[in-house]
């Protein structure tokens, strides 16, 4: 196990446990005579667990507080879970806890309202692009927190708004590469969405047998996944790879996206039959369901922006392409 991800592996254990332990105070025949239990329970999960994130994680990987929120929200969520609705210690304070909670979330929002405001126009000097340069401002001013929030931004608009959005036009001077049309991206996508769609079904009414609880949080699961799904389905649509006379933007729905300077790269080549990656290669063509048919194979390893803010570094880029001879005699290179 890499060391950066123990504190990670160890807060799991540690989670785990604990919720193990509560769980079987909960079920014994003497919980519901016994009311300090029901409060050793709630400290346990509503101030233990929260404690042990911020020691394990929050301080060792810098996460911004708002994160802090999440999980106390999460914790809140296994309370309710755990503890039966008569065994709650007061009512009244576990009704304006959440309210509480959303309270500070947004007031701390506020606060950070106006540094992201000035971090997103300084981070114009570097990106000219809206969304880049929103998850910049706030990968800097709210830390982890504020990327993962852009991308969550990120994949409701596609999701619920990209059924009307057009394809944006081309710049002048500049060329797109779709890789939806000839791909059969959308039927295996549809496919998947529809095998997604049974296979919710008859979970659902398997797990809703055993507990109504779990049932409904796995429903909110897979609904989660579909909007993933659509969500990336659009993004693959509407935005394509560009080369302008200034840069290659290489686009991968919102899963991938890397922006290289015109002859940054020193072979580009048609691959046919089997690909096998390597440590310095990143295949972009599996989030398409499909081979790739295009290496671009730079002098320098390129950093490649990932979901949610994950980056990563490689030599070589596997890419696939509706035209990919087109891209190769626009790059002029010679193609095998």
């Amino acid at each position: 196990m890499p060391v950066r991800l123990r504190p990670v592996l160890a807060f799991a254990m540690l989670f785990l446990l604990v919720a193990g332990i509560e769980h079987a105070i909960v079920r014994l025949p003497a919980f519901p005579r016994q009311p300090a239990l029901s409060w050793a329970v709630l400290f346990d999960v509503l101030v233990g667990l929260p404690l042990l994130f911020y020691v394990l994680l929050l301080r060792r990987y810098r996460l911004s507080p708002l994160v802090l929120g999440t999980v106390v929200a999460a914790c809140l969520a296994l309370a309710y879970w755990l503890l039966p609705a008569p065994q709650w210690p007061s009512q009244a304070l576990l009704r304006l806890l959440p309210i509480g909670l959303e309270g500070l979330t947004l007031l701390a929002i506020a606060i950070r309202g106006r540094a992201l405001l000035r971090a997103y126009r300084a981070a114009g000097a570097h990106e000219t692009r809206p969304l880049p340069r929103l998850r910049l401002a706030a990968g800097q001013v709210l830390g982890v927190a504020g990327v993962l929030l852009v991308a969550e931004l990120d994949m409701l608009r596609y999701a619920l708004l990209g059924w009307w959005e057009p394809v944006p036009a081309t710049p002048p001077g500049a060329a797109a590469f779709a890789s939806h049309r000839e791909s059969g991206f959308g039927a295996l996508l549809g496919i998947a969405c529809f095998g997604l769609l049974i296979e919710s079904a008859a979970l659902h009414l398997l797990v809703r047998m055993w507990s109504p609880v779990a049932a409904g949080w796995l429903l909110v699961a897979d609904a989660y996944v579909s909007l993933l799904f659509i969500a990336h389905g659009h993004a693959v649509r509407l935005q394509p790879t560009v080369l302008t006379a200034d840069e290659l933007l290489v686009r991968v729905g919102f899963f991938w996206h890397v922006a290289v300077p015109r002859g940054g790269w020193s072979t580009a080549e048609l691959l046919r039959g089997d690909f096998t990656a390597d440590a310095e290669t990143l295949n972009l063509a599996r989030p398409l369901l499909v081979a790739p048919n295009v290496m671009l194979t730079f002098a320098a390893s390129v950093i490649v922006t990932g979901p949610y803010g994950i980056r990563r570094q490689a030599r070589r880029l596997a890419l696939y392409l509706d035209h990919p001879i087109v891209l190769l005699d626009a790059l002029s290179v010679t193609h095998s």
